[in-house]
């Protein structure tokens, strides 16, 4: 058997005797090259293999003017040859004929020495033991071509005919470009589908890693609202608190980020911060407190993901304090609004609350709302006339 690469359509052009006083019909070179091309752009386009097979044995069997034509793929822990493709042959051929894989058939002489093989009278060569298929179609004359890749051996192309017409040169070297054309689109063919099965298998790893995450975030969140239950000073339970909401907002972003193509930079901030909102009902319990969040965005505002980050942090722990702060027994509202205006980005957290003078930075964070603002180059204030107002600006 041949090894791969050392034969290529090309090699076996090239080694292709040629006869110099031959002379061939201009149109049939015409012809031959006209198919040439409409396999070529199909292969180029085609995903799988069969229908490659398929069409390259028709067109082999119209450029050589043969009513039979076949691939037959080599089986080397079967020693043989399966048909996987043909035109001509009576049901049950394609699927099912097999061939020794030796030299015991034209196609196995091929295969074996990497060479085509053409013969004008299968019936003289007493040296080959020929399968059921030649006689079953009364095949006289034949031409092979091995289908090798850089990577591996396929099998064979091989048209035949029922009449003793020998195939002549141009019939080779037709078969040999075909045979080249098959054996590079089924190495692509099969590079992508390698490609596919290592993404979907990354993506199933992905999705349980995506999974755990969850599972441990809520895990995290589940055992430090314990804790703080547990604790045994307010202020104990105040810092206990104020971690178990930064890991909420950590466990919303990732949530979010787990639905963004992981080559992306920037985050859709507008989607984000609405899907923030509606977490943050369920985790601050706003409809049992009486309060209603609402989230006022303008569509489409795409931001770095270290800024959105930074933007969602600081809402969380606003919103926060508005929920246990601003409000008595009769509940309220708190807004969160986006937009773009003359001077930038504008993002505002607000309550209709009793409000409030500025508070202690320990009572909020508000240390951390200050340096996250400060990270991503935007100011923050605050007003305290109907409520509570903070607004965040980021110039640009």
């Amino acid at each position: 058997m041949p090894k791969s690469g050392e034969a290529s359509a090309t090699a076996l052009l090239h080694h292709l005797p040629v006869d110099a006083q031959a002379t061939v019909s201009l149109r049939r070179v015409v012809h031959q090259r006209a198919i040439f091309a409409e396999l070529f752009a199909v292969a180029q386009l085609e995903t799988s293999l069969e229908p490659l097979l398929a069409q390259a044995c028709r067109v082999a069997a119209e450029a050589c003017d043969a009513p039979f034509a076949k691939v037959l793929e080599h089986r080397p822990e079967q020693g043989d040859f399966l048909v996987v493709a043909g035109v001509g042959w009576h049901p049950g051929v394609v699927g099912g004929a097999r061939a020794a894989g030796d030299p015991s058939n034209p196609a196995g002489e091929a295969f074996t020495t990497g060479r085509p093989v053409s013969v004008s009278d299968v019936r003289q060569r007493r040296d080959y033991h020929l399968p059921a298929i030649y006689s079953d179609h009364g095949i006289i004359s034949t031409s092979n071509v091995p289908i090798i890749g850089a990577s591996d051996v396929y099998g064979v192309l091989e048209v035949d005919r029922q009449d003793h017409r020998p195939f002549d040169l141009l019939d080779t070297s037709f078969l040999a470009s075909v045979a080249g054309i098959v054996a590079d689109a089924r190495e692509r063919i099969r590079r992508e589908a390698d490609l596919q099965a290592a993404h979907d298998a990354r993506a199933v790893l992905l999705r349980e890693h995506h999974h755990r995450v969850r599972n441990s975030y809520q895990a995290l969140l589940a055992r430090l609202h314990r804790h703080a239950q547990d604790a045994g000073t307010g202020r104990s339970r105040q810092r206990l608190e104020d971690v178990e909401r930064r890991v909420f907002a950590l466990a919303s972003l990732y949530d979010h980020l787990v639905v963004t193509p992981p080559e992306e930079e920037r985050l859709d901030l507008s989607r984000y911060l609405e899907d923030l909102c509606d977490r943050m009902r369920d985790f601050y319990g706003t409809s049992e407190r009486g309060i209603a969040l609402v989230c006022h965005v303008e569509s489409g505002i795409v931001l770095d993901i270290g800024v959105c980050t930074a933007l969602g942090t600081v809402a969380n722990e606003l919103v926060a304090n508005a929920v246990e702060y601003a409000f008595g027994a009769l509940g309220g509202t708190i807004e969160i609004a986006l937009a773009r205006n003359a001077r930038g980005l504008a993002l505002s957290i607000a309550d209709n609350g009793a409000g409030m003078g500025r508070p202690r930075p320990e009572s909020i964070g508000l240390s951390l709302v200050d340096r996250l603002i400060d990270s991503i180059g935007g100011s923050i204030a605050m007003s305290s006339d109907a409520g509570t107002r903070w607004t965040i600006e980021l110039p640009g």
